[in-house]
């Protein structure tokens, strides 16, 4: 099968995760496109999710003659095109078309890392289309080029949540973490991955969380001490946050110590505040 010839990009959806794309306290979206480029290089977004169609959405790709492709940020879905029209697909594509893809967690540490709060019965939704079930506050899936970091805002509702497992196989129920829903035309014209005609506009949707900061909490086991920075600092799988004894303490500590990061396995949540800790 040619996707150059006879398949054309339908639409888009990259998966960003800043634990991984950030280094140290340097931020991706203040990198160079040079220092971009290499992150992505190592970066793989099925090292923390997995992206799966729902069994009625593999019926409708079957359909339509679309293919789901996955890639390291993500996936892409093509659809059969004409010979002479590249952009206008083979089989007429209806604008209330719904495909879904599940959003499941392979990362036991995933939690950890990411700056969300995890809610019971309550599942995330990237959807192009609000459901008649959530209120007018409803945050739609962002295109590419939106700075827009995932927050709680994308929780929906229990009821909701409920509405869609129900559509699910049995299954295809167990660890969703979210849904990805998209409508062949979305509630406003950026969300759109066709047009009034029908021929494709191939967008790109993106979700990108972020890394979660934490309060370091260094524990001195044979002197019985703990020490804890002033600030929360960030949890990145690259690059090292160099920590200045003086200012980052309360009370300043001796300016040649030396600070070690801390790995995302050791989190503890006190409060509204999260700590890793550091045993030294």
């Amino acid at each position: 099968m040619s996707f150059n010839l006879t398949y054309g990009l339908l639409f888009e959806v990259t998966l960003y995760h800043n634990y991984f794309l950030n280094s140290g306290e340097d931020t991706y979206e203040g990198m160079s496109d040079a220092n971009k480029k290499k992150m992505l290089q190592k970066f793989d977004s099925d090292s923390f999710a997995t992206l799966t169609p729902t069994v009625e959405t593999n019926t409708r790709l079957r359909n339509y003659k679309m293919v789901f492709k996955p890639t390291r940020t993500g996936f892409r879905i093509y659809i059969k095109v004409k010979e002479d029209d590249e952009i206008d697909p083979f089989i007429s594509v209806p604008a209330d078309l719904k495909l879904d893809f599940i959003i499941s967690i392979n990362d036991y540490q995933f939690e950890n890392y990411t700056n969300l709060e995890f809610v019971l019965k309550q599942m995330f939704l990237f959807s192009n289309t609000k459901p008649e079930t959530e209120p007018v506050t409803f945050k739609y899936i962002p295109n590419f080029n939106d700075n827009v970091l995932i927050s709680n805002n994308y929780l929906i509702s229990e009821k909701t949540t409920a509405i869609f497992l129900s559509e699910l196989h049995t299954q295809e129920r167990q660890d969703v973490f979210g849904i990805i829903s998209l409508t062949m035309k979305g509630d406003n014209n950026p969300k759109d991955i066709i047009d009034v005609a029908g021929k494709m506009l191939s967008p790109n949707f993106k979700i990108h969380f972020d890394n979660r900061k934490t309060l370091w909490k260094y524990i001195d086991r044979k002197a019985i001490t703990e020490i804890t920075t002033k600030t929360p600092k960030p949890l990145t799988y690259s690059g090292f946050v160099e920590l200045d004894p003086v200012n980052d303490f309360m009370p300043s500590q001796s300016i040649n110590s030396t600070y070690p990061n801390p790995s995302v396995k050791a989190i503890t949540k006190i409060n509204s505040d999260y700590y890793s800790e550091i045993f030294i």
